[in-house]
């Protein structure tokens, strides 16, 4: 009977070690099943290192050439031109006389104005000396005062008329059109137009650039003036507007270069190249580029644990074949084909891409 016993107990112990070994192959077959049927699972994407690399953009935009000074000269005073100094086409120096208008009326206006102060002068001194021996009144030396005051503002009007005779040159500059010949008539009033003096020494470009590239630029940068026959320029940015056009949505910018011989005219089409100062950027292939689920426009890259990452990007040169791109680290594996198919956090198997290109 003791035997009996003892043989059950051994059968139970048996029975439970062969049920625990199996429940523990069991549980380490179903995880290797699992893990095997993960690796199956994984979507095979190619990546290729990406390094981030020096880059030097410009900004090239199409202007026009203009003066850097325009004055319209117009009558001050009425009379006749009776000197014609210069005419169109023809270089002046600042202070030069251009044309001068007859002064004959003017000048017997001023002798006129003269004799009237004198005059004044002599009755403000009689009022003066009866006033203090009590012989006039205050009232009365007041308006000898207040005549004489009118009298000499009359003889500076009569002399600024008289200066207004001759026009003068206000700058260096060249005689861009001629309203007037000698014998014609002028008067104040009409404010008639007499010459037009443009200065191209220095020469300036004016152009427009897109809202993106404004806060590129500043001023004193320097710039590259090309014109269509060939013609080149060094030139800094001396303008930049601080709003943008209703209409375009874009900034003026003005660029002055030196033009000594006046060579380069003003209205003619030039190309604007202004250098910017490097950036660390990534160069990718245009089709990499994907969104996220906010609209954000970026690249996904394979991180260290072999799983998805999605990073938004700035763009900051855009051509056919090739973008340099800005916001990723240093170095990242770029996934060059198949982002399309994944998902930020899946795990995938990367695939090395092979040879020098960009995918």
């Amino acid at each position: 009977m003791k035997s009996s016993k003892i043989l059950a107990v051994i059968i139970l112990l048996v029975a439970a070690l062969w049920l625990a070994s199996s429940l523990v192959v069991g549980s380490k077959a179903e995880e290797n099943s699992a893990q095997a049927s993960e690796k199956a699972e994984r979507v095979s994407v190619r990546i290729r290192v990406s390094r981030e690399q020096d880059y030097s953009d410009n900004i090239a935009v199409t202007g026009r050439t203009q003066a850097s000074k325009t004055v319209t000269l117009r009558a001050e005073v009425d009379g006749r031109i009776v000197e014609l100094l210069k005419e169109e086409g023809d270089f002046v120096r600042n202070g030069e006389l251009l044309a001068k208008i007859d002064a004959r009326d003017l000048t017997a206006r001023v002798n006129e104005a003269k004799e009237r102060v004198d005059q004044r002068v002599i009755e403000y001194n009689a009022a003066e000396k009866l006033a203090d021996k009590g012989f006039n009144s205050q009232v009365r030396l007041a308006q000898a005062a207040a005549d004489l005051e009118a009298a000499r503002a009359a003889l500076t009007l009569a002399q600024v008329n008289l200066k207004n005779v001759k026009i003068i040159a206000p700058f260096d500059g060249i005689v861009s059109m001629q309203d007037i010949e000698v014998g014609d008539y002028v008067d104040a009033f009409s404010g008639n137009q007499l010459l037009t003096l443009v200065k191209l020494d220095p020469i300036e470009v004016s152009a427009y650039v897109s809202e993106r590239r404004i806060n590129d630029l500043e001023l004193g940068q320097q710039a590259k003036i090309t014109l269509l026959d060939g013609q080149e320029r060094e030139g800094e940015v001396i303008y930049i507007a601080p709003s943008a056009d209703e209409d375009t949505r874009t900034f003026r910018l003005i660029v002055s270069a030196q033009n000594p011989e006046n060579e380069i005219k003003a209205g003619l089409t030039a190309k604007l190249y202004i250098p910017l100062s490097p950036k660390k950027a990534h160069r990718i292939s245009p089709s990499v580029l994907t969104l996220d689920n906010k609209g954000r426009v970026g690249v996904k890259i394979v991180n260290d644990q072999s799983r998805v990452e999605f990073h938004p990007v700035e763009i900051i040169s855009d051509q056919s074949d090739v973008m340099w791109i800005h916001g990723l680290p240093k170095a990242v594996r770029l996934i060059t084909v198949g982002q399309e198919f994944v998902n930020e956090g899946q795990k995938v198997k990367a695939v090395l891409a092979k040879g020098e290109g960009l995918l």
